[in-house]
Formats: C-alpha cells, structure tokens, sequence
C-alpha cells in the first residue's frame, strides 16, 4: 500500500483549511505565517495538526542560512519542521538532538493529548496539562573530563527548551516541568573566550536520574571521543506545596502507617509523662 500527501496553496486562511478537513492536504507555512497561526490562532492550529500535515520552512529573507527556534513549532504539533541543514546552530543541534533518540530514524510520535480530537492544548500553557504529570528537575555539574589539551579555564551552561513557561536559559535551576514530554536539556561547555568545546542534547522523558557521565557533542552535533561532563541529574514527580504527605502514604502505604503508629506511640508517651507529673504537683 502507498502513502501520499498532496501540497496545496497557503493562501486560504487556517480556518477555511481546517473546515475543509481533508487528511490527504498538506499545508506549507513559511515561519512567519506559523508566527502569526500560534499569536492569533493558537489552539486552532494544534487541532488543525491533529488532521493535517504542516510544513514550515525558513522565510526567504534568510540570506545567511539562518535558522529559527523549532521548538515552538513543535511545541504546536508542526510534524515538518524545515531547517537549514548547513548551519551548525542552536536550531540544528536542538533538531539532531532531539531525534537521535529514536535511532535517528525521523520520526518521533507527539503526545496523546496532541493527538487526541477531544483533548484541547494551549501551547502557550503556564499551568499543568490535564492527565500529564508535571516533574521536577535538577542538574548538578560535578567536573569535566577530558574538555582540552591545553590549560584553560571552562564553564558550563544548562539550559531547558519545552513549552514557553518551561524554557530556561544560563539560569537553570530546579523548578517545576509543565509538559517533560516537550522538555529538552543542553548542556554545553565554553572555553574561558566564550568558545564552544562541546554540547548536548538530551530529550527528558528519555533522561535517567542518578550520577552519569555525558559524551559531548560538537557544534554540529558529531560525537567527540573524549570529552565528557559528570553530573548529578535528579527528576521527580511535581508535588504541590501541602500534599507531600499525601503522596507518600499512597507511594509506600505500609512505611506511611508505620510513621504514623510510631508518632501514636510518642504522643501517647508523652501524654502518660504529663499526667504523671501532675499527680506528683
């Protein structure tokens, strides 16, 4: 069996395109047009990409071969997002990075609530997605091995790209994850001039906690063979201020019910105490 797609015009608007509803078209966007789909139109266009194919490809007055951010087109459920593959930039690696966990095969499968007719998503959400859990998470940079052959100074920058209210630059901290399923890591090492020595990406619903030694990317996302960065990674379920007791009796009810006949047992001690020392007064 085969398989087509057939391109139409982009003249129509995205409302005349989804009342159209036929699955075979698919729409070419430059970035400008998608810009103004997600500022006007936003949920609109994730449901019209629930049944439509989109294509978006860099405006013609790109000259340099410049690329633009594609999380957020991504972040709408785009499923082609085009780039300019000559330039080895923050767009190509984030793009590269984020399929290589797939076996570099192309295809990665969007969340279910971005497939979903009765599911409605705000890509611009700065509130927890219904029926997705929210995480935490945390990086700590322990050393670096191998970074250069010549004696200079480092650093190292973390940062996170997802959704707009999960994205964060040189400031990373722990803090609460609206959609992981969106969420991408970089971590990146500079020399003392600011000079890329490595980076790379890592997709967070495929990250594992605990000590781990990360291989370093280039620039164009080519594998060094030395280079590594020793980190701490801690990810955890999102646990609103209050209900951390809660979570825990339904996490390990028995340890929960211990806890709580052992405080029994000290309250009960310490009401005996009293009454002790107020026979004895």
């Amino acid at each position: 069996c085969g398989w087509t797609q057939q391109p139409i015009r982009t003249q129509f608007p995205l409302v005349v395109l989804t009342e159209r509803n036929i699955h075979c078209n698919m729409s070419s966007f430059n970035e400008s047009v998608g810009l103004g789909y997600l500022k006007t139109h936003a949920i609109e266009f994730v449901n019209y990409n629930k049944r439509q194919m989109s294509r978006i490809y860099p405006k013609g007055g790109r000259v340099d071969s410049s690329n633009y951010m594609p999380q957020i087109f991504w972040n709408a459920g785009c499923q082609m997002v085009s780039l300019n593959f000559q330039t080895p930039d923050l767009a190509m690696q984030l793009n590269q990075g984020k399929f290589e966990y797939n076996g570099s095969c192309g295809y990665l499968l969007k969340p279910e609530f971005m497939r979903r007719p009765d599911r409605t998503f705000d890509p611009f959400s700065e509130t927890p997605v219904d029926g997705v859990i929210a995480a935490t998470c945390s990086v700590e940079v322990i050393s670096g091995q191998f970074l250069s052959d010549k004696k200079i100074g480092t650093y190292v920058e973390v940062d996170m790209y997802g959704l707009p209210t999960d994205t964060i630059r040189k400031e990373f901290r722990t803090r609460m994850v609206i959609l992981p399923d969106l969420a991408v890591l970089r971590i990146a090492v500079y020399d003392d001039n600011s000079r890329l020595i490595g980076q790379r990406i890592l997709p967070l619903d495929g990250l594992q906690a605990g000590y781990r030694h990360i291989s370093l990317r280039n620039e164009g996302n080519k594998p060094l063979s030395l280079p590594t960065v020793f980190c701490n990674i801690v990810l955890k379920t999102y646990v609103p201020d209050g209900f951390g007791d809660i979570v825990d009796a339904l996490s390990d009810p028995k340890k929960f019910l211990s806890v709580m006949e052992k405080r029994a047992d000290q309250m009960r001690l310490l009401i005996t105490q009293r009454d002790r020392s107020l026979r004895i007064t």
